[in-house]
């Protein structure tokens, strides 16, 4: 029998099977959520490659630092949770983005008090791909993937659930099970695998708190690598394991110069291949990345290969308190590969290598301040800048006010202690600097890492006889009220420099310089030891800016910014070359070969540009089939014997052979 009920009660019905159970309490933002220590994660995956998906099981073990009825967890919108159950098997309620975007808030039956501990399982399911799956709010595509051709699942794609992101830190076990054929690479120590029918388990066990759950999965060939007093197991594609053992060897070396210069950190670790989308990605506890494209570069990658393994020390070892203190991992690991750089190939090779964090500071510094580099997207362009390019100039700075031997001490004494219980952070930072430096640095902290901006340094000056030789009398300007900094100024007579630090304070500070002989010139901070604007800097930005936007295709805006860079510097002879390389790129080739002979006429800085604006010139005369002009351009390339990335060759082959291009096929470019 059907039984008839009013419209009017149909509705009242319906809109209550509608309408979503509201719990006890809503949730807070997770800023204000209860606050809870994670302490042990236990995932168990289930990789789908052939349809970019994963089933998961992740147990939390946590305890609560305040009472709590609720926790609320960080987890990608990608993955969609089915059941939530309490350590008794009971089912739990639970709700997503109520919080904010990518949470997952679960319910307490009973509020939980501090001191005790709780454990949770959450199951859920999803994938990664770069079709069907687009909700990534981390803003860094590169953290997740998962395919046939190879997986990745990075901690900052938050593909478990997490607490404090980049902040708590847990121990646990990281479980996956794959295809038969593929290979795991987790965090910690590996267990044994297991094998049932056709999928295959790896399991990797971490005692050490760390940040969890990275790790990466493909078709790899494993070779272990004795370097040094490393063991160091390489994880490659077939055809890069000689490569890869190259690489192991070298890394070998930046180990053993990090563990002597900061404190040891194991000696067993992994080197693993991954596609350029990881290029930003470190690597993970006890395991670096090195890209595809870096194992055919060989030595040339030594700069990535050095800031990824020093994050071993500063991102892995050291733990950060929050997010304002990411800086310090960041910062500290481009720092150390600069001063790795250094040692290797002396003064030369470190002024080159923080000349170029200038300019990664510079890109996109008026954007946010250090402390709140997270914003801007974590591993973003704009987070590097910021974070770990500002970030490393911040500690070269400061390494210039304690001078070397005291910061060489701060740094070690900030490892050893930061990597203890305690963690590191920002406050224990400043507290041994101060502690070592003898005066107060709050102000130094609080106008690099809490404020946006940087100097431009001007001097006005004149130089006066007096009875002893000259003297050098005038000021140094700038245009912040409130900045304070030393400041070195040199004279320089002949082959003789005189240095004086001059203390910086508002927007004019006079300083007076006695020397013996006539100067020639006055040099301002001649050491390099502060991060300032200048024009040769602000152009060399640009040009940054300009590469980025070139590999990115954009090349109208890759245009706007050569421009740019010319307008500060016309006699650039690089931004010259990249912006004949885009007209190139292009086809517009009258435009092209105007930009390359502008080139030759420059500075020819690099002098690389010269043999390689030969080279080109001939190919768009061979191009426009004018095969004598073409000849001659070939014939200038060789007789600049400069053979930078195969120059030589390349001028050679085309001097016997005509180039041929098509529209829509590029040669091989220039050098970087």
């Amino acid at each position: 029998m059907v039984r008839k009920i009013s419209w009017a009660a149909g509705i009242i019905v319906g809109l209550a099977l509608l309408a979503p159970a509201v719990p006890a309490q809503a949730p807070a933002a997770p800023g204000n959520a209860p606050r809870i220590d994670v302490l042990n994660c236990d995932v168990e995956a289930k990789l789908l490659p052939d349809v970019h998906e994963l089933e998961a099981v992740a147990a939390i073990t946590f305890e609560p630092l305040e009472p709590a009825d609720y926790a609320v967890f960080d987890l990608n919108d990608n993955l969609f949770v089915t059941k939530v159950v309490d350590g008794d098997g009971v089912e739990m309620e639970f709700d997503r983005n109520r919080a904010a975007p990518e949470t997952l808030t679960v319910h307490f039956p009973r509020r939980l008090e501090p001191g005790t501990t709780a454990t949770i399982r959450i199951e859920y399911d999803g994938g990664f791909d770069n079709d069907r799956y687009s909700r990534i709010f981390s803003r860094d595509l590169g953290s997740a993937y998962i395919g046939m051709e190879g997986t990745v699942l990075m901690y900052a794609a938050k593909w478990i659930p997490l607490n404090r992101f980049l902040a708590d830190r847990a121990t646990g076990t990281l479980s996956v099970t794959v295809p038969l054929g593929m290979t795991v690479i987790g965090p910690g120590r590996r267990l044994p695998v297991v094998t049932r029918g056709d999928m295959e388990t790896f399991a990797w066990k971490s005692e050490t708190p760390i940040l969890p759950g990275s790790m990466v999965a493909g078709h790899y060939f494993p070779r272990s690598v004795r370097a040094g007093e490393f063991e160091i197991e390489c994880f490659a594609r077939k055809n890069n394991l000689e490569a890869i053992e190259g690489m192991a060897h070298e890394a070998g070396k930046i180990l053993g110069w990090y563990a002597e210069a900061f404190g040891p950190a194991g000696t067993a670790f992994r080197l693993v291949e991954v596609d350029e989308a990881q290029a930003r990605q470190h690597g993970m506890y006890g395991t670096f990345f090195v890209t595809r494209r870096e194992l055919s570069q060989g030595p040339g990658a030594l700069r990535q290969l050095a800031r990824r393994i020093a994050g071993q020390w500063w991102q892995e070892a050291v733990e950060v308190r929050g997010s304002e203190d990411l800086w310090l991992a960041d910062g500290m690991a481009y720092l150390s590969a600069a001063r790795y750089l250094g040692s290797a190939g002396g003064d030369a090779a470190f002024k080159e290598e923080i000349d170029q964090l200038a300019v990664l500071a510079l890109k996109f510094e008026k954007q946010a301040a250090v402390r709140s580099g997270l914003d801007l997207g974590y591993r973003s362009d704009r987070y590097e800048s910021v974070v770990a390019g500002k970030g490393a100039w911040v500690l070269h700075m400061l390494q210039g006010i304690l001078g070397e031997e005291k910061f060489d001490r701060l740094v070690r004494d900030y490892y050893r202690t930061g990597s203890g219980a305690e963690g590191g952070g920002r406050a224990k930072f400043r507290a041994l600097a101060e502690e070592i430096h003898g005066a107060d640095l709050g102000w130094f902290f609080s106008q690099w890492i809490d404020s946006v901006g940087v100097p431009s340094l001007e001097a006005d000056y004149v130089v006066l006889r007096t009875v002893e030789g000259f003297r050098i009398s005038g000021s140094l300007r700038q245009e912040r009220d409130l900045f304070r900094m030393p400041v070195e100024v040199a004279v320089v007579t002949g082959d003789r420099e005189t240095v004086k630090t001059v203390e910086l304070s508002g927007t004019s500070t006079p300083f007076d310089i006695d020397v013996f002989a006539r100067p020639d010139r006055l040099v301002l901070d001649p050491g390099d030891k502060l991060l300032r604007d200048s024009n040769e800097r602000n152009t060399a930005v640009q040009v940054s800016l300009g590469d980025d936007l070139k590999r990115a295709q954009n090349f109208v805006e890759a245009i706007r910014a050569y421009e740019a860079a010319l307008k500060l510097s016309p006699q650039r002879s690089l931004a010259h070359f990249r912006l004949a390389e885009v007209f190139y790129e292009q086809f517009n080739l009258q435009s092209a070969a105007n930009s390359f002979r502008d080139a030759l006429n420059g500075d020819l800085d690099p002098k690389w540009i010269e043999v390689w604006c030969y080279i080109h010139l001939g190919k768009i005369y061979d191009i426009l089939g004018q095969r004598q002009r073409a000849m001659a351009e070939y014939t200038k390339a060789l007789n600049t014997n400069d053979d930078t990335d195969g120059a030589q060759m390349e001028a050679a082959r085309w001097l016997t052979t005509p180039f041929t291009r098509e529209r829509t096929v590029m040669d091989a470019p220039a050098p970087q």
